[in-house]
């Protein structure tokens, strides 16, 4: 089975190609690193069932064959958004539509949000195009996954959502700023979950929409109060910001339908996913790419994929020589934006 994968190097793609890989299937990974990052997919670059293509979904001028494809391309954080607003809209519009008339419908997967309904003014471009994605993917009768949050190991240093920039503010004993008290809800799925709903989405007959996360809310006065506790730190919360946030930008995922047509419910407890992202975030500020229980983390034993975490050797410390030349030799772009790239 040869798998696309779009967005294939950013944080849920990463960790869907490795799950893919780990399985047997061929994989073929297709970013322009615009928010994902070549570290995410070092580790796997020698298995010999990986191949990288530089590129967009909507600019590229062929999409590689596939026997099926995940459609995950896309800035999802904020301030990423707010970076590329139109190439936000038209990768999740255009792109999409592109898919669906190089592949059969039902052998596409395209990933959307929980939010798609709302009025999220600080992430319209992103809604809008999930919204026109979706809408072409129900047409044609193809997978639609709309997730909640998600969160855990390999999200970007500088990434804008609550969870990744709470631990950060945590760890360098910074204050933690809740918006209007912290009392709105929202919630949180750690990564691992995500991954294994989607493939049992993939794998099953089943189109239209299914939504994935954790169907439980968490305050963000809880979440702080979590994080702070986890880390150890010692920093203030502070309450005094007031911003207007409409609801559905705080939609908690139903997964009803996955639950009775898949079997599929997350199993990471919060606490669980959180100690094991501050762990890799830890390692991350002391410049070691590396979390101690393999590049990712692992959830406890009884969620763990099975191989998770084991990965061919790697180069000596401070020895790039042979990670770029195998970079330049797969990836399809110049060596020279394999140097920049690491």
């Amino acid at each position: 089975m040869k798998t696309l994968v779009t967005g294939g190097a950013g944080f849920i793609g990463s960790h869907l190609c490795e799950a893919l890989l780990e399985r047997g299937d061929d994989v073929i990974c297709l970013d322009n690193f615009v928010t994902g990052s070549s570290t995410n997919i070092l580790h796997i670059m020698d298995n010999p069932r990986f191949e990288f293509v530089f590129g967009g979904v909507e600019t590229a001028l062929s999409i590689p064959k596939a026997d099926r494809v995940f459609h995950l391309a896309s800035p999802a954080g904020p301030s990423m958004i707010q970076s590329h607003p139109a190439m936000t809209e038209l990768v999740n519009s255009e792109g999409t539509k592109r898919l669906l008339r190089d592949f059969n419908a039902k052998d596409v997967l395209f990933v959307s949000t929980v939010k798609v309904h709302g009025d999220c003014e600080r992430v319209q471009p992103y809604i809008s195009g999930k919204r026109s994605g979706e809408q072409a993917c129900m047409e044609a009768g193809a997978k639609v996954a709309r997730l909640g949050n998600v969160y855990g190991p390999g999200m970007a240093a500088d990434d804008s959502r609550v969870v990744p920039v709470f631990i950060r503010r945590a760890l360098s004993g910074e204050p933690l700023s809740l918006w209007n008290g912290g009392e709105q809800t929202d919630s949180f799925c750690y990564v691992s979950d995500i991954v294994r709903g989607l493939i049992a989405f993939m794998d099953s007959d089943e189109t239209g929409v299914m939504e994935m996360g954790n169907p439980e809310a968490t305050s963000i006065r809880e979440l702080a109060d979590l994080v702070i506790s986890l880390t150890g730190s010692s920093s203030r919360i502070i309450t005094n910001e007031n911003v207007l946030v409409a609801e559905e930008c705080h939609k908690v995922p139903d997964i009803r339908r996955a639950r009775e047509r898949l079997g599929w419910v997350p199993g990471v407890a919060l606490k669980d996913g959180l100690s094991i992202m501050i762990e890799s975030m830890k390692e991350r500020k002391k410049g070691q790419h590396e979390p101690v229980s393999g590049r990712r983390g692992n959830p406890p034993d009884d969620h763990r994929h099975e191989g998770r975490g084991v990965h061919p050797p790697r180069d000596k410390k401070g020895d790039q020589t042979g990670r770029k030349a195998r970079m330049a030799a797969r990836f399809r772009f110049p060596p020279r934006m394999c140097q920049r790239s690491l």
